[in-house]
């Protein structure tokens, strides 16, 4: 891939990847409740989804998802209940105490949550399925190509959830505050619960 081409797509991603999407606001929500360290498994979580979505891409479902109206909005329906599924539950969640933040979820309950809300956003596999094939040569090897723009984005997508982890992290000691984790709660489920509406009214 020529250098400019490659600068190109790293730009798009990168710019792509730091909008506050259901990814970026788990991460924020699950540094913010559980720290850095738990929200490692929300990151890992989510970019297992994403890979997941970007190599349905690379065998066509791209495509077929963007021309198929009943799968997309198969999809989106079931990732925009799981969204407000999300919301209701934080909603309703009490107040941890400081010594119950890292103790209270356990690590593979963030990983497969993350994946889930990766994985059920149809517009990631319409977005691999439409802007990956701009950067490959048809005339050389495919697997070389589709693996390094992979790689350029999932580093792209994991300093973005880094950098919205650290920001929710940044307000754990505000969170001490059983009054504080309540209204925390109420944003972080609202906010969820919105995404999952805007998700719901998403067109192809």
């Amino acid at each position: 891939m020529p250098a400019e081409q490659l600068w190109l797509f790293i730009t798009i991603t990168l710019v792509l990847s730091a909008s506050p999407g259901p990814v970026m606001l788990a991460c924020m929500i699950d540094a913010g409740r559980y720290g850095i360290g738990k929200s490692v498994y929300t990151m890992l979580g989510a970019s297992a989804g994403n890979l997941a979505l970007m190599l349905l891409s690379a065998l066509g479902l791209g495509l077929l998802v963007e021309e198929a109206e009943a799968v997309f909005h198969t999809i989106k329906w079931i990732g925009a209940a799981y969204l407000v599924y999300l919301g209701i539950q934080l909603l309703r969640a009490p107040p941890l105490s400081a010594d119950m933040y890292a103790r209270n979820v356990r690590s593979h309950h963030l990983f497969g949550k993350a994946f889930m809300v990766a994985v059920t956003n149809p517009k990631g596999l319409v977005y691999f399925g439409a802007l990956f094939p701009q950067f490959i040569d048809i005339n050389k090897s495919m697997p070389p190509q589709f693996t390094l723009l992979t790689v350029i984005f999932l580093l792209m997508d994991l300093i973005w959830m880094t950098v919205y982890a650290v920001g929710g992290h940044s307000i754990m000691r505000w969170l001490k505050s059983p009054e504080h984790q309540r209204w925390f709660n109420w944003i972080s489920g609202g906010a969820l619960i919105l995404a999952g509406g805007a998700l719901a009214f998403t067109k192809l």
